[in-house]
């Protein structure tokens, strides 16, 4: 260290001199007597002196110097960002406080320095958060596909909190009926099972809507043989509360912390109202805004698609063409508004007496269409049938209390026994109905029966 080089430099500087005295003084005197008596004082001052600055050095290097030392080295190391490291100095004067104040000085950066890593952490993660919500939202913007949407917004929820697995419920109207439940499990999960699923803890996230996390082993969940060690449930809505779901997140290692679970609302919340406000837009973009049956336009794509298929495998198809009986007189009787609520009634009746396989669609004006695949004469008339007997034992309750009761004629006509081009289908389908309403209304007629009756 420069202070020891510099303390042994005096002291050998000092030797020097106090040498160089007693050479002059020794040169001063002409006896020899007196020569070796100075020659002898000096020499035993020259060695006192010698050895008390020896001494002096080494306690000088003890309290002074190797203290300093540590202290260099130390403070050397923290310039470097070692702060962790502490400097360890007990000589109980002003170089202990001063290792002290350094130490103390190492810890308070020690602190602002983790103290800022964890804010600057914390920035890059709001800012990942909004990177893959930007991005999410502009897969939702530019993609036309349900499916395809849900599909990526459960990826990218597993990406947010970089977990296994992910899946989600999705809710249809105020009686929160399942649509669908689409995971990234291994292993395919039926809507059946998953119905079965919201008996447990999950349906009672759903009830109560407050989100929940779990990191043990929880019952209840996707069938025993798939290996859940943690979980974080999340219930989501639209604005209108018509769409909702129920997001799961599954197997994240170290568990789910509650940075986890504002991370995942903040982006799910966001995510889901933009899915939902697309899932609308898509709704009302095929759907009939009266009766929410799908459009006439819709009905063409789907009955041209099902004739592909039909022509392609051999197989049977039947259209059921459905207006009501008597409508101009019930609403010039009641009012077009009371008409429109007749429409609306006509069309959830008309929708729980069909198959889940069938296609029904608003025509125009009064007039309903129906496609039934893989229904042959026989059964296409089994469901007219049906569905005409449950219209007309269906009453309409009015504003005013009274109760009104309607009846539909119903037309059909069958693939590929009386026509196979859509047009034509169409055609025969309407012109049964039209014989059914002159012939009494109320009733269920084929093309057949057409066909019968000019014979």
């Amino acid at each position: 260290m420069k202070i020891a080089r510099k303390i042994d430099f005096i002291s050998l500087s000092m030797i020097l001199i106090f040498l160089s005295v007693l050479a002059i003084l020794y040169a001063s005197i002409d006896e020899m007597h007196g020569k070796t008596v100075i020659l002898r004082v000096f020499l035993a001052i020259a060695a006192f002196m010698a050895l008390v600055l020896f001494l002096i050095r080494m306690f000088i290097l003890r309290k002074i110097i190797m203290p300093l030392e540590d202290i260099n080295r130390i403070s050397r190391s923290m310039t470097q960002g070692n702060l962790g490291n502490r400097i360890k100095v007990k000589t109980g004067d002003e170089l202990e406080d001063l290792a002290d104040n350094f130490n103390k000085m190492a810890g308070y950066l020690g602190d602002k320095m983790k103290t800022l890593e964890t804010c600057v952490g914390k920035e890059q993660q709001v800012v990942r958060e909004l990177a893959i919500l930007s991005e999410m939202m502009g897969f939702i913007t530019s993609e036309t596909k349900f499916d395809t949407i849900i599909d990526t917004f459960l990826e990218r929820t597993r990406g947010l909190l970089k977990a296994e697995h992910s899946g989600i419920f999705i809710f249809e109207g105020d009686d929160k009926e399942l649509k669908m439940f689409k995971n990234t499990f291994t292993e395919e999960i039926s809507l059946d099972c998953a119905r079965a699923m919201l008996n447990g803890p999950l349906g009672n996230v759903l009830k109560t809507f407050i989100p929940l996390r779990w990191n043990t082993p929880v019952d209840g969940l996707p069938a025993g043989h798939l290996d859940i060690k943690n979980v974080i449930t999340l219930p989501l809505a639209s604005a209108d509360n018509r769409l909702s779901g129920l997001l799961i997140i599954t197997n994240r290692e170290g568990g789910f912390s509650q940075e986890d679970e504002d991370a995942l609302f903040n982006f799910s919340f966001q995510a889901f109202q933009a899915l939902a406000v697309h899932n609308e837009l898509a709704r009302l973009a095929i759907t009939d805004g009266l009766t929410g049956l799908y459009n006439h336009r819709v009905f063409q794509e789907k009955f041209n698609e099902e004739l592909e298929r039909v022509e392609r495998y051999k197989r049977n198809l039947s259209i059921l063409m459905l207006d009501i009986d008597y409508l101009k007189s019930f609403n010039d009787t009641y009012g077009h508004q009371v008409g429109d609520e007749v429409l609306k009634a006509l069309a959830h009746v008309t929708k729980k007496n069909i198959r889940s396989i069938d296609f029904a669609a608003r025509y125009g004006g009064d007039e309903f269409v129906i496609i039934l695949p893989e229904a042959a004469h026989e059964q296409a008339v089994d469901v007219a049938e049906r569905l005409r007997v449950s219209i007309l034992e269906c009453p309409f309750t009015l504003k005013s209390g009274e109760q009104a009761r309607i009846t539909v004629s119903i037309g059909c006509a069958c693939y590929p026994d009386d026509a196979t081009a859509k047009e034509l289908l169409i055609k025969r389908a309407d012109q049964a109905l039209y014989f059914a309403k002159e012939h009494g209304r109320n009733m269920v007629c084929t093309y057949r029966d057409i066909k019968t009756d000019k014979t």
